[in-house]
């Protein structure tokens, strides 16, 4: 029994310390900063993230600790952690007084609207141990919106602006997108994004009759941007493509009637049917679907008389 008691006492004795032990002289700010800095000189992201935290915890009243939230999203940037990259940089952003990085972070912060409006996805619950399976072109839209509202006449907020309209386009918010454009026209009226923006509100104007009901009155105002464009920018190269958009939903128009025109005349309704074709003439003389209407009016026309 003796030799019992004796085998599990000696283990015993060895892992119960006969004090607490405490760490008495932790490392101070300077020290942690050091390391922090090391750490992004090697490109040790991620070490670099755990001293930015460490100061940001322990010395968040220290200089250090201004800087350590964009030190910290610059490394998961590096890392390709771009929803943790972006909350740092916001955090920066918002609660840090010196603002040394200040353009920089915005500029990060637009580049990781690019890539998010490009397709990148974010991960699950927000964890990077998650696959990235959760699109994020609305989070683009209020990075834009972070980046014009902190330098709202910069180049940077132009570039945002349209952009932002281009990836409202995409998800079919046609409306917004229009106004996103002409803000940038009104802002910048001489900068070479609102020649662009020009152009892209008759891209918008045909991709929305494309896809949706035609609306006489986005003709009318496709239209009215054009002469605009052109007011605005009259040896602009770009004025071509803004014509050709134009032409190209004047032929959904013209392709329309056209097509109500051959119903009425094989549902034998011919004076609807020639009605619809003069309309087509009358309207859209210089498309195809003009053409294709002249042709069955000249049929039609034989057949009457034959």
């Amino acid at each position: 029994m003796k030799n019992f008691l004796l085998y599990f006492a000696i283990p015993l004795a060895a892992v119960v310390p006969k004090e607490p032990i405490w760490d008495t002289n932790p490392p101070s700010a300077t020290e942690y900063n050091i390391q922090l800095q090391e750490a992004m000189g090697n490109q040790d992201w991620w070490t670099a993230v755990d001293y930015a935290d460490l100061i940001s915890k322990q010395y968040p009243t220290t200089p250090f600790a201004q800087e350590t939230p964009f030190q910290a999203a610059f490394a998961y940037y590096q890392l390709g952690q771009l929803e943790l990259a972006n909350q740092e940089f916001t955090n920066y952003l918002n609660h840090s007084s010196s603002h040394l990085h200040f353009e920089e972070a915005l500029q990060m912060k637009f580049d990781i609207a690019e890539a998010y409006r490009a397709g990148k996805k974010k991960p699950l619950f927000g964890s990077h141990k998650f696959p990235r399976w959760i699109p994020a072109k609305e989070d683009a839209i209020e990075i834009y919106d972070e980046v014009i509202a902190s330098l709202p006449h910069s180049d940077l907020a132009a570039k945002s602006l349209l952009h932002k309209a281009l990836l409202q386009s995409e998800l079919e918010d046609y409306k917004p997108a229009i106004e996103t454009l002409h803000l940038v026209i009104r802002r910048f009226p001489k900068h070479e994004l609102a020649a662009q923006s020009f152009l892209e509100i008759n891209r918008i104007y045909f991709n929305q009759s494309q896809n949706s009901s035609l609306d006489l009155d986005n003709l009318d105002l496709a239209e009215l941007n054009l002469r605009k464009f052109k007011l605005a920018f009259p040896r602009e190269p770009r004025i071509a493509e803004a014509e050709k958009l134009y032409a190209d939903t004047q032929e959904l128009f013209a392709q329309n009637l056209l097509e109500t025109g051959k119903f009425f005349e094989k549902t034998k309704k011919m004076p609807a049917s020639i009605l619809y074709y003069n309309t087509v003439l009358a309207k859209y003389p210089l498309t195809e679907a003009a053409k294709a209407a002249q042709e069955r009016l000249e049929e039609l026309d034989q057949i009457t008389h034959s």
